[in-house]
This record gives structure tokens, C-alpha cells and sequence, in this order.
């Protein structure tokens, strides 16, 4: 065989390194990924005893560094790409397992089909990106021509969806067994142990224990109103980022919502629950981990959790047995996912069922957890409802969802669900969600601009950052987040006529990860014409349109394009900063060093003349022809829309209505408002199983 070999390992362990060794198969170098903790000493005797002929390398990559030949980021297309093969692994393997089959009986079948593709998505991301690195690692580090690439791969359920992938790049994947699928024994039996045992302790130290904590149970049975805590404000002000924003234009009681915080790393504080007392909203942690204080209920299941998780485990048991029978297995990939939707199941049967609610609004509707979430409400007659928080550029398995209502900013999105086999009952167009705050703010901003423009500031450029990561699987590194907040800093300490904002996505987090530049950071800030928008738990309290409006021009990535989109509808130029090279991006095509620019040097150069003559620089920050199906009512009524239809669907729940009637009320209610054309009312994607 001509050229060199070269082997790439998913993760170097005993088994890897014995399936290699058995195979015979020539090599010059051996490329690893992870590698265990127990291979590193057998490594040394078997390089010792020249079992293993060369010294095998880690890989150090980001997958923000993974270009093509054009110089174009990838991460988009394997994104897209792992979309499709979970979809392919979903029409030819789930649609024939008996299990999802039997157990489609119970739920509805779409949605069932939806976790198990989210399922697959979990467990065979890292595998493509590892072979796409093999492919960028092969033609960029090793300098040999005519290189093959030969990858051992832990062998798996899709190992055969991954072969045929990998060979679309002239790689081929040769599977080595293990024990048990490392996967499942870190991410599912452990997490299975440390549930069991204590479990089994509870139990026993039970029997001894007659203290039951109390369930928190409305004192009126009235249909409430649930929604999950996403780490904003909690606050009533309209001019800071609010959890409640869709409250504060409607006429829906602050008495009938019930906030449930469930996430240990934003938990309810003090502070928050003064400000959910004054407003007379109800709340609950869901364990005691989420709380801060004291004054927080925490609800627990009780008997119809474990009545309902009984009787379907049950089901489940009797479908397997059943089939073994018949000589058929079902693998444990399907077995523990089953049952974690039937803990989840079960978990939120019992809290929606004891606490009233009708209707639950989670804008995290994406995660394949709430998918039994979302069914556990259908059987008790509930709306599950969710809404659209961001621009979307690209479609994913990520971002399929199972709303019975998702509110939309506009018709541009309506084919990011249609592609990923979303199932939603209703599709509403309400319009860019938090436009009310831009009339709000205003005086804020005007404020921010003169405090800039006394420093003797002629042209105030504001800058939006996303979040970053250190990890190898994120797409904006930390250094690329500080090389561009240096590049800021230096212009405004070297121009006095220049003034800058800087709106941080996670205040909390900015400055441990521009910590490199503190320095700079303190003389930008001396300047007086440098303004850090920093306040903020989590991520920052104060909406982007704050600081845009106090701007000449807004920079925000198109990676995200959120903060582009309102820059622009609140009335100010904007450009998308592209150092990721997303060069598919459709906003290339037209836009090219108009309203995009991929090099910082080449920005505030077209910055520049466009101070001097705005009129040199025609299209600059203009970028209406891409903001027009995003938002088709730009009216700063989008809140509002949102709440009149919860009130709706809420005035028919307190009628006794049903589930159905609710929704078919608020959809011709809110047709007659704002169009027929601002509706889809259909499910986007048919049953895959007769």
C-alpha cells in the first residue's frame, strides 16, 4: 500500500489497543482522542516489548479551528449531518423496534420517536466530530501524501450509520468490542447506581421515619399556570430582561402562574422571592439543592408518581418479555432510555396533576427531556407552550420540538422545524419577543449616549459578544472572545473621538474569561469612553437594545445574529462579525463587507471611512432585507400577543373547557386580531408509524 497509514483511536484503552494489535494492521502513527486511565502503564511495556510500534499522539483540537480548504467553519454541516443520520437511524431502526412500537400505544407516537432520535444525537455527536477532526487533522498535520486513514471505533448500536459516514471521507471505521459500551456504563449505569442505592437506604431508614414531607397543594382548585425558570430577571420592570416578560402587558392574574426552578446553577435567591411575593406569584424548587433560603417550598412526587411510574414500567417489562419469547432482544440503548422517559414521566404526571396546571410554558422545549414532560401534561388535559428566543440560522435535531404552541418571531423560521421533524400542533407568529422594552429603555439609553458624548466622543460603536468556551467542542474559544475585546480596547485608549459599550451575554462570567487583558480592561475603562454593561446573577439584566440605542453602530456575531436583529428593529445600523467563517451563511451573498465582515482589521477600516462620509460606504449596517420575514409586525406588541393568547387559552380553562376547545377559542380569537396568515394550525410532520 503506497503512502503512510495512519490509525486514529476514539479513545485509547486496553480493548482499543488489544483490537489494534490482533489486527495486524500496518501503521506509521497512531492518533488518540481520549485515552484511560488504566492504558497509559501498559502502554509503556507494550511500546517496551514493540507490541505497539510507535508512541501514540493526542489530538488537541477546537472545533472552532476545523476549517475546510476554503477556510470555512464546519461545525454547521456536522451539525446538519448528524441531523440526518439520526433521522435515517430513526426511519429505519425506530419505526420497526417493538418497544417503541408498544409503547407508542401509551404516548404519542411522534414524540416518542422525537426523544429517541434527541437520544441518538447525544451518543453519536462526539463520534462524527471525531472523525471529522481525523479528516482536518490528516490534510493539515501530517505532511505525507497519499495518507490512509484507519479509525477504531468503540463498536455501538449506529456503528454501521457511522461506517457509511466516515467512508463519504475515504476513512474506514473498524469496530473493537468492550465489556460493556463505555457510553452507557458512564452516562447510564452510574447514574443508575447512585439513584439505587440511595433508594434502597431511603427505604429502609423509612420504615423508621414517619416524617413525610409535605406536597405543596393549591389551596383552590383553579387551573394554574407553570413556567420554568431560564435564568433571567426576576423582576416586573419593564426595562430589565424579565423572566415574566409575556405578564407584563396581559391581563393575566400574577396569582395563577407558578414558578418551578429546577437548575442547581441558577437557583431561586432571597432576592427573588421578595420580588415573586410583591407580584403575588407562586413558586417551588424541585429539590432542595435549587433553593438559597429558606422561604422556598420544595415539592416532591408522591403516590401518583410512583402509581403511574409503576404501572408503566410494567408495560415495559411485559413488551420485553414478551418479545424474548419470540428470540428477540431489545439493547439496552432502547431499555434505559425508556425508562428515564418513564421516570420523567412520571415525575411531571404527578406535579401537573396535584398543582393544577393547564398550562406549563418552557422555552427550553428543545431538550429532549421535556418531551415526557410535555406528554405527562397532555394526559391531564394541559397546553404545552414554548417560544422562539433567538435568531435561528440553522436547523438541528437540537432544535426539534413538541409544542402543542410555539410562538415564533416569523415566517423566516417556519423550515428550521419543518426540517428536523418537529411535531407542533400550532405555529404562531408574534413577532420579535421583548420589542416592548425599546420604547421602554429609551430614556436609558439617551442617558448612556450623553455620558459618552460629554467625554468628547464623536461615534460610539457597541459590541455583543456570545458565550465562550476553553472546551474542544466549542465554536468561540475564550481567546477569540479576548483577542476582540482587545482589538476594542486598543482603538478606544488610541481615539478619543471613540467610545464603545460593551454588552457581555453573561455578566457573571466576562471577566474571569477576559481576564488576560485586565489591564487594558482598566485603562479602556479610565478613558471614561469605555462602558461595561456588566450587571447581572446570571446572564445580563439589561435587553441589547439598551446599549444599541445609545450607539452609531452595533456589532454582533452572525453566529447568533439575536443582537443584530435588534439593533436594527430598534432603529440603529448594525454589522455581523464573522470570525468563525460561515461563509454558507445566505447573508454573504449580498451583505460582503456591507453589513458582514470576517476581519477585524477590514471592519473598522470600513468603520472609519463611513465616520468620515457615510455616504462612501453605501448598505453599511443595513440589513433590512435579511430582518424582513423575521419579524413581520415590528410594532413593539409582541409580549402582548403572547399574553392575550395564555389569557384566551386561560378564560376556557376556567370555563371547564377542555384542552381542545381552549386552543381552537385563542387560535380564532387571535386570527381575528392580528390575520389568518400569522397561524399555522397543523402539525408539522407526519406520523412516521401506521
Amino acid at each position: 500500500m503506497k503512502g503512510v497509514n495512519v490509525i486514529y483511536i476514539d479513545r485509547l484503552s486496553f480493548y482499543s489497543l488489544i483490537s489494534l494489535i490482533l489486527s495486524g494492521k500496518k501503521y506509521s502513527r497512531i492518533i488518540y482522542f481520549n485515552i484511560s486511565s488504566t492504558v497509559k502503564k501498559l502502554l509503556k511495556i507494550f511500546l517496551l516489548f514493540k507490541v505497539v510500534k510507535v508512541m501514540p499522539e493526542f489530538v488537541e483540537f477546537c472545533l472552532a479551528d476545523i476549517l475546510d480548504e476554503k477556510g470555512e467553519s464546519q461545525f454547521i454541516r456536522i451539525i446538519e449531518e448528524t441531523k440526518i443520520i439520526c433521522m435515517k437511524i430513526g426511519q429505519k431502526e425506530f419505526v420497526n423496534s417493538f418497544i417503541i412500537k408498544n409503547m407508542g400505544k401509551h404516548f404519542d407516537i411522534d414524540k416518542l420517536l422525537i426523544y429517541f432520535e434527541k437520544a441518538v444525537s447525544v451518543e453519536i455527536e462526539e463520534p462524527i466530530v471525531f472523525i471529522n477532526i481525523a479528516v482536518w487533522h490528516a490534510r493539515n498535520k501530517i505532511s505525507e501524501k497519499d495518507t490512509s486513514i484507519m479509525f477504531f471505533m468503540e463498536n455501538s448500536l449506529w456503528f454501521k450509520y457511522l461506517a457509511q459516514y466516515a467512508g463519504r471521507f475515504n476513512i474506514r471505521l473498524i469496530k473493537y468490542r468492550t465489556m460493556i459500551n463505555s457510553y452507557y456504563w458512564k452516562n447510564y449505569l452510574l447514574k443508575l447506581r447512585r439513584k439505587i442505592f440511595p433508594m434502597v437506604k431511603s427505604k429502609f431508614f423509612n420504615s423508621f421515619n414517619k416524617t413525610i414531607k409535605k406536597k405543596i397543594e393549591p389551596k383552590e382548585k383553579i387551573p394554574l399556570i407553570s413556567t420554568w425558570y431560564t435564568g433571567k430577571t426576576v423582576t416586573s420592570d419593564r426595562k430589565k430582561r424579565s423572566e415574566f416578560f409575556y405578564l407584563l402587558y396581559s391581563e393575566i392574574p400574577y396569582n395563577r402562574i407558578l414558578v418551578h426552578f429546577e437548575r442547581d446553577d441558577i437557583p431561586v435567591t432571597k432576592e427573588m422571592v421578595a420580588v415573586m411575593k410583591k407580584n403575588n406569584l407562586k413558586f417551588v424548587a424541585l429539590s432542595d439543592k435549587v433553593k438559597r433560603t429558606c422561604d422556598v417550598p420544595v415539592w416532591n412526587p408522591g403516590s401518583k408518581a410512583r402509581i403511574e411510574r409503576n404501572k408503566l414500567v410494567k408495560h415495559l417489562i411485559r413488551h420485553y418479555f414478551r418479545e424474548i419469547t419470540k428470540l428477540k432482544l431489545m439493547p439496552l440503548f432502547y431499555l434505559l432510555n425508556m425508562y428515564r422517559f418513564i421516570q420523567r414521566y412520571s415525575f411531571w404526571y404527578d406535579f401537573f396533576s396535584s398543582n393544577g396546571i393547564k398550562i406549563n410554558i418552557n422555552p427550553n422545549n428543545f431538550s429532549r427531556f421535556n418531551i415526557p414532560m410535555n406528554l405527562a401534561l397532555e394526559k391531564n388535559g394541559g397546553i404545552s407552550m414554548s417560544y422562539q428566543w433567538s435568531d435561528l440560522s440553522f436547523s438541528s435535531i437540537g432544535l426539534s420540538s413538541c409544542s402543542d404552541v410555539l410562538f415564533s418571531f416569523g415566517p423566516a423560521y417556519k423550515w428550521i422545524w419543518e426540517n428536523c421533524n418537529s411535531v407542533i400542533d400550532n405555529l404562531l407568529y408574534c413577532g420579535y419577543i421583548t420589542d416592548y422594552s425599546f420604547r421602554e429603555v429609551r430614556s436609558d439609553s439617551l442617558e448612556l449616549r450623553k455620558q459618552l458624548l460629554d467625554k468628547g466622543v464623536k461615534f460610539i460603536i457597541c459590541y455583543f459578544d456570545e458565550n465562550s468556551s476553553d472546551h474542544r467542542m466549542s465554536v468561540i474559544t475564550n481567546k477569540r472572545t479576548t483577542d476582540i475585546y482587545r482589538y476594542f480596547l486598543e482603538r478606544i485608549v488610541s481615539d478619543e473621538t471613540l467610545g464603545i459599550i460593551f454588552k457581555p451575554k453573561y455578566a457573571r462570567s466576562i471577566y474571569q474569561i477576559i481576564a488576560p487583558i485586565k489591564d487594558l480592561i482598566e485603562r479602556g475603562k479610565a478613558t471614561g469612553r469605555c462602558i461595561f454593561m456588566d450587571k447581572g446573577s446570571y446572564v445580563s439584566e439589561s435587553y441589547p437594545t439598551v446599549a444599541a440605542q445609545a450607539s452609531d453602530l452595533c456589532i454582533g456575531l452572525l453566529l447568533s445574529g439575536t443582537t443584530v436583529l435588534e439593533s436594527h428593529l430598534s432603529g440603529v445600523p448594525a454589522v455581523f462579525l464573522d470570525l468563525e467563517k460561515l461563509y454558507s451563511n445566505p447573508v454573504y451573498q449580498w451583505g460582503r463587507r456591507k453589513v458582514v465582515f470576517d476581519n477585524l482589521d477590514e471592519l473598522f477600516s470600513i468603520i472609519q471611512k463611513f465616520r468620515k462620509d457615510p455616504g462612501s460606504v453605501p448598505g453599511f449596517g443595513d440589513v433590512s432585507s435579511w430582518v424582513r420575514d423575521r419579524d413581520p409586525f415590528r410594532d413593539g406588541k409582541a409580549a402582548m400577543r403572547m399574553g392575550q393568547y395564555i389569557n384566551w387559552l386561560l378564560e376556557k380553562f376556567n370555563e371547564k373547557r377542555t384542552k381542545e376547545d381552549a386552543i381552537q377559542y385563542a387560535n380564532r380569537r387571535y386570527t381575528e386580531t392580528w390575520g389568518k396568515e400569522r397561524i399555522v394550525v397543523r402539525k408539522l410532520v407526519m406520523s412516521k408509524i401506521n
